[in-house]
């Protein structure tokens, strides 16, 4: 009987099917494919080669497992996408009393960007503050996520991850802050860090891109002798990456 000649096997529906019915299928297609012995596919790698380069990176995962830099402590910290505390952390990390002149280049590495017209390292190295969930006026009302005040200029920043914008949020921010650095003789900035950018003349926009590459620039080489510091900021920067 040639091939052609092969009588279909009756499957049965899958409400009937039994043990006999499924044997008779497989033997009755087994006569129509082709008998050939299986065979392991070909290897495109030399093992040899793969054991060296895990044996070569042996050392190195061990110095960065003794430095703590195989964990991203932002995730243990659950921050997650909270717009307050991730403001707090990144307020923290750009605080000179935290990092000293490693911070101090975080925050002029992020300020240049994303207000490039002043030259924000000589602004910094002149002494600067940091503080989040400050009321411009004092009266409670318009609380701005993050300020930064340096000898001659104030910086409000407004902080949104999924969150969107209130009525006006940004005219009446920019208004306080106005007013404050008048008050104090200061030039005001009003900067939207969000996922999303203001078409309002008088406010700069910035992303969190921005942040990620910011503590890029400033956390070193990776197998250099990086201090804690710097590894915290990396590891801060990564943790935005996707805001």
């Amino acid at each position: 009987m040639t091939e052609a000649n092969v009588p279909l096997p009756v499957v049965p529906s899958p409400g009937h099917l039994n043990p006999a019915a499924l044997l008779s299928a497989f033997c009755a297609l087994r006569g129509v494919l082709p008998d050939v012995a299986p065979r392991a596919p070909k290897q495109f790698y030399a093992l040899d080669d793969l054991q060296t380069a895990f044996r070569a990176l042996q050392g190195p995962l061990a110095r960065t497992k003794q430095r703590g830099g195989l964990i991203n402590v932002w995730a243990l910290a659950s921050l997650r996408r909270d717009e307050v505390r991730n403001a707090a952390a990144l307020a923290g990390l750009w605080m000179p009393e935290f990092g000293g002149e490693t911070s101090m280049r975080f925050a002029v590495s992020y300020l240049a960007t994303a207000i490039p017209a002043i030259d924000w390292s000589q602004e910094l190295c002149g002494g600067y503050r940091v503080a989040t969930e400050i009321c411009p006026l004092g009266d409670g009302a318009d609380r701005v996520d993050l300020v930064i005040e340096t000898a001659r200029h104030l910086v409000g920043i407004e902080i949104k991850i999924g969150a969107v914008l209130g009525r006006e949020q940004l005219q009446r921010y920019s208004k306080a802050i106005a007013r404050r650095g008048a008050l104090q003789g200061l030039t005001p900035w009003v900067v939207l860090l969000a996922p999303f950018r203001t078409e309002l003349p008088a406010i700069a926009s910035s992303s969190w891109a921005d942040v990620t590459r910011a503590a890029r620039s400033v956390a070193g080489d990776r197998d250099g002798d990086r201090s804690f510091v710097a590894q915290l900021i990396e590891s801060f920067g990564e943790h935005v990456r996707e805001f």
